[in-house]
């Protein structure tokens, strides 16, 4: 997991509420279009048109002013051509216009329209003749104006006037349009709106990270019952397909161990099986009294008990790696270092290679001046002997030379193991320090172990502040290269 990915996804989780929080904008911006083009209040010639038709109906007149204030918020009364009240929807009633002196009727009574000035004068305020007065200069000069102070609370709703004909005389309706509530629609369009949006974005984006996550479990579980071959199969490139090839890794690493250990068992099975039925022979054929039998198969028993203890004791150290993994190089060997001349070590493992392998040509090469290193002697030359003895394992012609050379490496000094053998593929390459594996499946002797030489020489290097690196080619042969500090750049002559 890297932290491209990482922030990959955080900015497509941003992404999503960015884009919820304009989907939510945009719904409110065309909720409130919608809404604007429905009317929000009533204009004179509405309420007109309706109570127009009842004014010689008192009962059905009434109903329809209860239900235009109630519904609608609309006041009204009205007045005949005497100034009575003919009816109202609100206590006090709206007060009358003044009609010139009293009783006197209107100077255009008798018309069906609106109050307006008398006949030749000029309409005020710039209208047009028959518009209703809204407040301010009445439409007459006895008119009152209902405006409300320059400063202070806010007026009252302007009142509005208007000829009706009551009886067949002249009247006015006065009106008064209560200014309308703030509506909630809107706002609660909006929120409903809003929820959905984000739900659904929530409900996608949850489904998106879930189904990876979920597949990871059932891997997992499938895993946990026994079915090695579970995995993760996610084709994502973010930090949810890291989670998944971080779990196909893991998977692929318990595969590995179980089956080396399964092989292990094999292997040592394997090995025990071939001195135990020697050690059998012998002793049947000791007790049928043929000792002289026996004793000749004494020498190859002897042999396959020094490799059953060579074995047994890879396994014991194996066990020890396994056991302090994670706690420290420190506490898998306890070493015993001292400053050795490199030429020192190389003299004793080539001298006991030839002894096992007289027809093998060794070459050794041993560059001079080369300063002491400080090592544990007894288990660096185990490392020189077991990658010796795999040089020589691995090379099946007789003929094929292996070569040991050590030389100056930067701070410290380098061996390098050649042989021109069987090589190992490109595809085991990476795995030839991993305990219990060989590239070879063959349990002949001259190719036997159990796939614990290499790990154990990468272990001691290690504890040694060394490194190993090991370059092969199938049918090219290999070439093994560690490299130790020397006494003068080890950080201390102690175990570490």
């Amino acid at each position: 997991m890297n932290r491209l990915t990482r922030g990959s996804l955080v900015w497509r989780l941003y992404g999503v509420g960015v884009v919820q929080v304009l989907m939510v904008a945009v719904l409110a911006i065309g909720i409130g279009m919608v809404i604007s083009r429905f009317p929000s209040h009533w204009d004179m010639q509405r309420v007109t048109d309706r109570v127009k038709p009842l004014v010689d109906q008192p009962g059905a007149l009434a109903k329809e002013l209860t239900e235009l204030r109630l519904g609608q918020s609309v006041s009204l009364s009205l007045y005949d051509v005497d100034e009575h009240l003919v009816a109202s929807n609100v206590e006090p009633p709206l007060r009358p216009p003044a009609w010139g002196h009293p009783g006197q009727p209107p100077p255009h009574g008798g018309h069906d329209g609106p109050v307006g000035p008398p006949p030749g004068d000029p309409p005020p305020e710039g209208r047009p003749p028959g518009e209703p007065h809204h407040g301010g200069p009445p439409p007459f000069g006895g008119f009152p104006s209902f405006g409300g102070p320059p400063h202070g609370p806010p007026p009252p709703p302007p009142e509005t006037y208007t000829a009706l004909e009551i009886g067949g005389r002249p009247g006015v309706l006065v009106a008064r349009f209560e200014r309308p509530k703030p509506s909630q629609l809107p706002a609660l369009l909006t929120l409903a709106s809003g929820l959905i949006v984000v739900g659904i974005g929530a409900f996608l984006t949850a489904r998106w990270i879930a189904r990876p996550l979920d597949q990871v479990t059932e891997a997992a579980r499938a895993l946990g019952k026994g079915n090695l071959r579970a995995r993760a199969d996610l084709a994502r490139t973010n930090i949810l397909g890291d989670v998944g090839h971080a779990f196909n890794e893991m998977a692929e690493r318990i595969q590995g161990l179980l089956l080396a250990e399964k092989e292990l068992l094999a292997n040592v099975s394997h090995e025990l099986r071939t001195p135990l039925a020697r050690i059998r022979v012998a002793l049947d054929l000791a007790v049928e009294g043929d000792a002289e039998a026996a004793r000749a198969s004494l020498a190859e028993i002897a042999l396959d008990l020094s490799e059953l203890e060579a074995l047994i004791d890879d396994v014991l150290h194996a066990t020890k790696l396994e056991l302090g993994e994670g706690s420290g190089a420190a506490t898998l060997f306890a070493l015993h270092v001292e400053d050795v001349a490199p030429g020192a070590i190389v003299a004793q493992v080539s001298e006991r290679f030839r002894a096992y392998h007289p027809n093998r040509q060794l070459d050794v090469v041993v560059e001079d001046d080369l300063p002491s290193i400080p090592v544990d002697p007894v288990l660096f030359r185990r490392v020189i002997d077991n990658l010796l003895e795999n040089a020589h394992k691995y090379s099946p012609d007789p003929e094929s030379r292996v070569r040991l050379r050590v030389f100056p490496e930067g701070a410290g000094v380098g061996f390098e193991v050649v042989d021109r053998g069987m090589g190992i593929s490109k595809e085991d390459l990476p795995s030839v320090f991993t305990a219990f594996f060989r590239g070879e499946k063959s349990r002949s002797r001259g190719t036997g172990g159990v796939g614990l030489g290499l790990t154990l020489a990468k272990r001691i290097v290690e504890a040694h502040r060394g490194t190993i690196e090991v370059a092969s080619a199938k049918g090219e042969g290999t070439t093994v290269r560690l490299t130790v500090p020397t006494t003068a750049h080890a950080s201390g002559s102690s175990a570490p």
